[in-house]
């Protein structure tokens, strides 16, 4: 079990590596929505 979290976690190790430009454009536009108000606070107990 542990292995199989090990290499999952290294999969995507691997693939944040991969798409660094993809992810800060992501974090960005992320970001610009939280200023402008349209984001809203995740509540865990609706999913």
């Amino acid at each position: 079990m542990i292995l199989a979290e090990l290499e999952d976690q290294r999969r995507w190790d691997e693939a944040f590596a991969r798409s660094p430009d993809m992810l800060a454009k992501l974090a960005t536009e992320t970001m610009s929505e939280y200023r402008a108000g349209k984001t809203q606070e995740l509540d865990p107990d609706t999913l």
